[in-house]
């Protein structure tokens, strides 16, 4: 479908707002961006801000994710034996997908600069959890055997799952090295951050 001028308005100011705010994040630190200095570089009223993005947060860090069902597929086949590290890597891969984009790639940026960050827009971004949630639910409906919970729904499986790798993700995020402006993270970080994990959840015998 071919883009009408009002769309395409539309869609470059919140481009616009979306790039001021995480340039000033990435030039200051999340702590100096507002309201008033986004408008002022995108040369937009408050008000119109607040038509494009429901908080500042949602700015700086972008919409809730959504998850291309290809890419799902192939690391829950891959990961079936573990579904917390499946979790971690599908959030990873659906944001380092986008990082052809200036924007995105800034936004990467900040979790390495700031690993703080990650739990305050996990724990905020309710819709990418409740839709991963979703994914990993329908999952087990398909794949019975590799739930590993006897008599529990697997949406509970699936939410227990999703709420560890919130754990493991953030945790993961604070050894990424940012190497000219990409991110770069292991396999093995994340298999060793499980692993910490595992032992912690584990009662002393």
């Amino acid at each position: 479908m071919t883009e009408g001028l009002r769309e395409r308005k539309m869609r470059l100011t919140r481009e616009q707002l979306e790039a001021a705010a995480v340039e000033i994040a990435y030039a200051e630190g999340v702590a100096a961006v507002t309201v008033d200095r986004v408008c002022a570089a995108a040369m937009v009223s408050r008000s119109t801000f607040f038509n494009y993005f429901p908080s500042l947060e949602q700015a700086i860090f972008g919409s809730p994710l959504e998850f291309d069902p290809e890419l799902t597929t192939r690391i829950l086949t891959e990961r079936s034996g573990d579904l917390v590290v499946a979790s971690s890597l599908i959030v990873m891969e659906s944001v380092r997908g986008q990082a052809d984009n200036p924007v995105t790639k800034k936004r990467l940026a900040l979790f390495s600069r700031e690993p703080e960050l990650t739990s305050r827009v996990s724990w905020s971004s309710g819709t990418s959890t409740e839709r991963l949630i979703a994914i990993l639910a329908a999952w087990l409906d398909s794949h019975p055997d590799d739930a590993r919970l006897e008599g529990v729904a697997h949406e509970t499986e699936a939410r227990l799952a999703v709420n560890l790798s919130i754990a493991l993700g953030d945790e993961a995020q604070r050894h990424v090295r940012e190497v000219d402006g990409e991110l770069v993270i292991d396999l093995e970080t994340f298999t060793r951050i499980r692993r910490q994990l595992t032992t912690l959840v584990t009662p002393r015998a």
